[in-house]
């Protein structure tokens, strides 16, 4: 029987994309994990539910969980104790410390696999991760964790975007703050970019994931040509066409940004040496 997976997605600021990374990148990961059987996506924010824009999707069940609730610690070790694949999308500010203090006092950190920590390119971004980073590093040291550069413009230039992950790369600009300054050997190649693209967005009006999109099992192509020959109403010809583009879209970003991204997780959770 393969391994219940549980990754967490956390960060202390608000706004870095955690529920979009939790939806579009790890429930999918879990889900072909879980030999694509649906898991088990918990939220905890009681002031957001952002899981609930992706009403479509079938790669997970979804729950909110009360962070105010004084019984956060026992619902965590209930939540454990169940034989499933999960992801915990825990809400940024007061509520990310909350839930990691619970996570601490109840023991339930050290049977995470896996910490997400999603970043954006600003400066108080690189600060507060390395800050979340520090106190789960310092409740568990065998924690194994993935930093996420969100919304990367370009691969290539990326260390240039994201000096407050890298450091100064042109040698200018003090990088004291620079989250790789601040993190342990064996966890400091362990980032991966996501890149910024339109699929994200209208994935998320369809109430999809990219990853369902990318492998519907649908000929638009075929259906254009039905529309075009019966001289079908144009707004009706406009939708097939762009449901078109979105499918391509889709499989070019799950091959070009998810696979990669998966294989990157693997190496991490198998112990491996990566570059």
């Amino acid at each position: 029987m393969s391994k219940k997976l549980k990754i967490a997605i956390i960060s202390s600021k608000g706004g870095v994309g955690k529920s979009t990374i939790s939806m579009q990148f790890i429930n999918p990961y879990l889900f072909k994990k879980n030999n694509q059987q649906t898991i088990a996506h918990y939220e905890f924010d009681d002031e957001n539910s952002d899981s609930l824009s992706f009403g479509a999707s079938i790669l997970s069940t979804r729950e909110q969980i009360s962070v105010e609730s004084p019984l956060l610690r026992e619902e965590l070790a209930s939540i454990f104790s169940k034989d499933e694949t999960m992801c915990l999308d825990v809400g940024g500010n007061k509520t990310t410390m909350t839930v990691i203090e619970a996570l601490n006092d109840s023991g339930m950190i050290n049977f995470l696999d896996l910490v997400v920590i999603p970043i954006l390119d600003g400066e108080q971004d690189g600060i507060n991760a390395s800050y979340t980073y520090s106190v789960l590093k310092g409740y568990n040291k065998n924690l194994k964790f993935l930093f996420v550069l969100n919304r990367a413009k370009d691969i290539n230039y990326i260390k240039y975007q994201f000096e407050n992950y890298f450091g100064d790369v042109r040698g200018i600009f003090k990088d004291t703050y620079s989250i790789s300054k601040n993190l342990f050997e064996e966890d400091k190649n362990n980032y991966i970019a996501m890149l910024d693209d339109d699929i994200i967005k209208y994935s998320r009006r369809f109430g999809l994931s990219i990853y369902e999109i990318a492998n519907l099992n649908k000929d638009f192509i075929s259906e254009l040509e039905n529309l075009i020959t019966e001289r079908s109403a144009e707004q009706e010809i406009k939708l097939v066409s762009f449901k078109n583009y979105i499918a391509n879209s889709a499989k070019k970003y799950e091959q070009d940004v998810l696979q990669p991204a998966f294989h990157k997780i693997n190496t991490i959770l198998d112990g491996e040496k990566n570059d």
